[in-house]
């Protein structure tokens, strides 16, 4: 094996972890995506973070939710922080 190969493989981890951490990544983008107008209702003009697939933090600043995100000890890496605006913007093309 080459050593480039073998570095990164090692930097990446067990196979299986990135995979599951991949998929609860995927899970937090998704239901961001799919509940965005349930999000819109609850949070309109806050920001969010999702991991999990749930929201675990949510407040009027991104520095508050960063700090809500630390305070419950979630991995920064794998959640997922947005604003939600509940602004009905139509683009017309």
């Amino acid at each position: 094996m080459d050593d480039d190969v073998r570095t990164v493989l090692e930097q990446l981890g067990d196979p299986a972890d990135v995979d599951r951490e991949l998929r609860k990544f995927r899970q937090s983008a998704r239901s961001l995506s799919s509940e965005y107008g349930q999000l819109a209702d609850r949070y309109a003009g806050q920001w969010v973070a999702a991991f999990d697939g749930k929201v675990r933090a949510h407040g009027q600043s991104f520095r508050e939710v960063i700090e809500k995100i630390d305070q419950e000890r979630l991995p920064r890496e794998h959640t997922i922080v947005r604003f939600i605006d509940n602004d009905d913007r139509a683009m017309i093309l």
